[in-house]
């Protein structure tokens, strides 16, 4: 259980660690809990920088020890993972997703204080940076204890900083319109999770999903997608020759040459995911 939240801070990190808790809840069938925790010998290996757009701004840092990231993606994955030095790209494909998963959780339940927030999850070294507000979080499900290092920068602090007010109806109506929509996905995902835990593969065979390929990324400046013009070439992170991603649900599950079939483009898979790994991206 949370501990007990009063001010916007409080909230915010209760709201940050009961969504963690309640993913590895919902991907191991367990009960994890929020366990009391300090930072002061935690080292990380891996950072995640969590951009917070919409209700609140500004930027949160997420660094994870070796330990705690293998852990993580180990469960995410259902399969052992070994992290020796720094994730390869499957590894922090996975990882993205696992916290994007988890900041739509935490999304769900800081929406009657904040409202509507977005985020832009990515990996970024910074995140490993602690600093005096970085703080540990810590939840268990009494076998297992899984860590996260937190530390938010100054917009989101600022942001933070006010305490929540005693009775705020206004503040709690506006964001009601909106609460149907993102409510679909979990309990989808939900009834996924039912019937894999039942053991009724075979009722999702004929179920239509969408995949697409990337064939890559990049970051860019509010400025440079302003500027863009027809005939304007964006670079992207990925040679020519390098396999392009084939990608469910946001998880990359194949990848390959693109090959051209009947004047349409397809893809000749050169490496797959094992398949308890494609059906984690249903």
């Amino acid at each position: 259980m949370s501990p007990q939240a009063e001010t916007k801070v409080e909230k915010y990190v209760a709201a940050w660690v009961d969504s963690l808790a309640s993913l590895l809840s919902r991907l191991t069938s367990g009960s994890w809990q929020w366990q009391a925790a300090t930072a002061p010998d935690y080292v990380p290996l891996v950072g995640v920088r969590i951009t917070a757009e919409g209700g609140l701004r500004g930027q949160q840092f997420l660094g994870f020890s070796a330990g705690d990231v293998a852990e993580l993606l180990g469960i995410f994955l259902s399969e052992e993972v070994s992290v020796p030095s720094e994730l390869d790209q499957m590894q922090g494909e996975a990882l993205e997703e696992l916290v994007r998963q988890w900041s739509g959780l935490a999304a769900s339940a800081l929406k009657p204080v904040f409202g509507e927030v977005r985020w832009q999850v990515a990996l970024d070294p910074a995140g490993l940076a602690g600093g005096p507000s970085s703080q540990l979080l810590r939840v268990g499900d009494g076998g297992r204890a899984i860590a996260a290092q937190m530390a938010l920068d100054d917009v989101l602090t600022g942001a933070l900083a006010e305490p929540v007010a005693a009775a705020a109806p206004a503040a709690v109506a506006v964001p009601v319109p909106r609460v149907a929509p993102p409510a679909a996905e979990p309990q989808a995902s939900a009834r996924v999770e039912e019937l894999l835990r039942q053991g009724n593969l075979e009722l999702l065979m004929d179920v239509e999903l969408g995949v697409m390929l990337r064939f890559g990324r990049r970051q860019t400046t509010l400025h440079e997608v302003l500027d863009l013009t027809t005939g304007a070439v964006l670079e992207l992170d990925r040679e020519i020759q390098e396999p392009v991603d084939l990608v469910l649900n946001g998880r990359v599950i194949a990848r390959g040459e693109v090959v051209v079939v009947d004047g349409n483009y397809g893809l000749r898979v050169t490496e797959v995911a094992s398949p308890q790994q494609r059906v984690n991206s249903l």
